[in-house]
């Protein structure tokens, strides 16, 4: 995030303004869960594969017993997807597209021996929903969040973020419409999330800090 509380420019340009430090960071939280999650705006921005490239972090978690990569699972009520994606092309770990029955046909056809396909008809992808098939059928326990805004939004609206980990970035983009941790200007929570201060620290000119949500008792994903 930026100085002035912004995760992206209006023009919503890749997230390429944080250090090659904080990248190894990234890929450090995603080893660290069972399942990475991602709307498909970020993904498109950032032209993702969500792959865990470090190859130690790779080995670690093997030797933990666990798959070599966490699950993907990518968000979108569109579903306008271009199968070409680096995110389809890379197989090292299952892909999981949630998505609503507004997707084209030729885009279901196309991605789906890519991946595997839940659609809704629903106006957009009943998060609750999402995780409880993710947590009985993938046995997913902890999963890392990586936007965008009007996801990370979703998630606090039905208080399911627990933790935030968040690096400060020494720069300024200005702008109304640039998004911000929890999306564009819009409707406001239906209450505070209150988060708790972790740690916090200076890496490479940059404020990396770690949040945990004040809960009178643990979270628990649905189902």
């Amino acid at each position: 995030m930026t100085v002035d509380g912004k995760i992206s420019t209006v023009r919503r340009t890749p997230s390429q303004f944080t250090s090659p430090a904080d990248k190894a960071r990234l890929h450090a939280i995603r080893a660290a869960h069972d399942a990475i999650l991602a709307g498909r705006g970020t993904v498109a921005a950032d032209s993702m594969s969500m792959r865990l490239s470090n190859p130690e972090l790779r080995a670690r978690r093997v030797e933990r017993g666990l798959p070599a990569e966490p699950l993907r699972i990518v968000v979108s009520r569109s579903g306008v997807f271009d199968p070409e994606w680096k995110i389809f092309q890379h197989h090292g770990s299952p892909l999981l597209v949630f998505s609503t029955v507004r997707m084209p046909e030729d885009v279901r056809e196309a991605i789906a021996p890519r991946c595997e396909l839940f659609l809704f008809d629903s106006p957009g992808v009943p998060l609750p929903a999402m995780l409880a098939i993710l947590r009985r059928d993938h046995g997913v326990r902890s999963l890392v969040c990586e936007g965008g805004g009007e996801l990370l939004h979703g998630l606090a609206r039905l208080d399911l973020l627990d933790e935030i980990h968040l690096t400060i970035a020494p720069v300024i983009f200005g702008g109304h419409s640039a998004p911000t941790l929890t999306g564009t200007p819009g409707d406001f929570l239906p209450a505070p999330r209150d988060f708790r201060l972790v740690s916090q620290r200076l890496e490479e000119g940059e404020w990396v800090v770690h949040f945990k949500r004040r809960r009178q008792r643990s979270s628990r994903l649905p189902g």
